[in-house]
């Protein structure tokens, strides 16, 4: 897991960055946050930081200032500053002492901050994060798994739409949700008594348990499983899948941690509160792993999410030439595999896949009922219409959302006189001329309209709540000139403002 600290004297961007999506998911975690140089400082002396982010302005000790201190002493993380629309001076000598990237502040969003941790996962850190090793780690680190001596059964647990769950449980994960559920696991006897359980992280737990008699161990290893999972979800109301393998040894323990990984991701065939078994899924485990190191259908996921109407029908012509190669029973199982695939997809953009029906589906009991390659065929042609629609409606709501966040931002910064629709775009995350046509479509009114009705109204309530004189009201709306001030407030009213004053707060309207 990338160990990531985040540096700002600002509460509000350091709580932003933090909640805008769960790290864990990208195989990131948030480790620590200071709001200024110097308690970063000593923290980072003495702890490992994969990822630092950090302001470029603090009173005590500023972000260009700290990489020069991490750099002289050999310990400057690779580092993303954050910075305003104004310090790109400050943001070239970033660059000179050597910062990765940068975030300007006003386009601090979850799509932005997503294809930065993308970037780093394709570009820096090749492991892609969580799945290719984490377990691994986590079950060496804090299992002592390389040290365990007998067979051992490996249990991988992932709290089911995490990003809900985190949501729920709030800021501090750490001791809202992964200290009960560790909690609540070792208070069970047979977990006690035969286990060690482990958190990779909040949304995500091993555990080892010594198998015993092999003959009972498949029936023992399920009961404790479901176990497990009845105390969470009665207990915290957590529903949590599970990944079983079959018990081993020694190295053995390794390669059931990094299939299981993979097998984890198949237990959004079955639903919430899943548990996939090595021995009843192998054959779809195997296409997988195969599927998952070829990137097969990658084109198929990236036109379905881009909402590239031309590429999707090719892409999905491809896929349907490939199944029809296929027996019908080899067409099923790969099916089933892309459609977990498609789940994962589903999490690392933040989508909930399990909303795509009104009712939770079970996949592996849905195409077990088809019989034939033309059911199937047809089966999956509908069901990829269904995704496109899903997809499509939540781009629109995405964009609805955009512009009630451009409304808010307008609100927040009106009397900067800077303002600019370029400024809210980059905001907001949309292109500048496609903010402006979507704004006056949702808002019914021009993006210039709307900011100076928004300034003339605060200005009016100014005139009559204080004794401010014209200039400093004409400043406080975002205006430099209170000439120009004056000639808008009487095309917006039909009087000026002072005559506006002297006729106790009544315009001309």
């Amino acid at each position: 897991m990338n160990q990531v600290v985040i540096v700002d004297d600002e509460t509000i961007i350091r709580v932003t960055l933090r909640s805008l999506l769960v790290w864990e998911t990208l195989g990131f975690h948030v480790a620590a946050d200071f709001s200024g140089g110097k308690p970063a400082l000593d923290y980072l002396r003495k702890n490992r930081a994969d990822l630092l982010i950090v302001d470029m302005k603090m009173p005590d000790l500023n972000g260009i200032a700290l990489m020069e201190k991490l750099k002289e002493e050999g310990i400057l993380p690779l580092t993303v500053v954050l910075s305003g629309y104004n310090e790109f001076s400050l943001v070239r000598e970033a660059f000179r002492i050597g910062a990765y990237d940068y975030l300007l502040k006003s386009d601090v969003s979850r799509e932005s901050l997503l294809a930065l941790l993308q970037k780093l996962n394709q570009t820096i850190f090749l492991d892609g994060g969580r799945e290719k090793a984490v377990f691994s780690d986590a079950a060496e680190e804090s299992l002592g798994i390389g040290q365990l001596e007998g067979e051992y059964g490996m249990v991988l647990f992932s709290v089911d739409e995490g990003m809900k769950q985190a949501a729920r449980f709030g800021e501090d994960l750490g001791e809202q949700l992964q200290k009960p559920v560790l909690e609540l696991a070792r208070q069970l006897p047979r977990v006690a008594a035969r286990g060690k359980l482990a958190a990779v992280d909040p949304l995500h737990y091993v555990l080892a348990y010594k198998a015993g008699d092999r003959a009972q161990y498949r029936h023992t290893i399920i009961s404790v499983v479901r176990q497990l999972q009845s105390v969470w979800r009665d207990y915290m109301n957590l529903t949590v899948s599970a990944a079983v393998s079959d018990p081993a040894c020694g190295e053995g323990l390794f390669d059931k941690l990094k299939r299981g990984s993979s097998l984890i991701k198949l237990s959004a065939l079955s639903g919430k509160n899943a548990l996939c078994a090595e021995w009843e899924w192998e054959d779809e485990l195997e296409i997988y792993l195969r599927e998952e190191e070829e990137r097969a259908d990658e084109g198929l996921f990236l036109s379905l999410y881009g909402a590239d109407v031309v590429a999707l029908e090719e892409e999905k012509r491809r896929f349907f030439e490939v199944l029809g190669g296929l027996s019908f029973e080899e067409g099923r199982r790969r099916c089933l595999v892309f459609i977990a695939r498609l789940a994962a997809v589903f999490e690392k953009y933040g989508d909930d896949f399990f909303g795509l029906f009104p009712e939770e589906a079970n996949y592996r009991e849905k195409l077990a009922v088809l019989g034939s390659d033309r059911e199937l065929e047809l089966w999956m042609n509908n069901y990829l219409r269904w995704v496109t629609d899903y997809i499509e409606n939540r781009h629109d709501m995405v964009q609805a959302d955009a512009i009630l966040r451009a409304k808010r931002f307008l609100a927040d910064n009106y009397a900067n006189p800077e303002l600019t629709l370029k400024s809210v775009a980059d905001y907001v995350g949309l292109n500048e001329k496609y903010l402006s046509t979507r704004f006056t479509k949702e808002a019914g009114t021009t993006f210039s309209a709307y900011l100076t009705d928004l300034r003339m109204q605060k200005a009016k309530n100014l005139m009559v709540s204080t004794d401010l004189r014209m200039y400093e009201i004409s400043e406080r709306v975002g205006y430099h000139n209170v000439e120009h001030f004056n000639r808008m407030f009487k095309k917006s009213f039909g009087v000026s403002p002072g005559d506006f004053r002297k006729n106790g707060g009544r315009s001309g309207e």
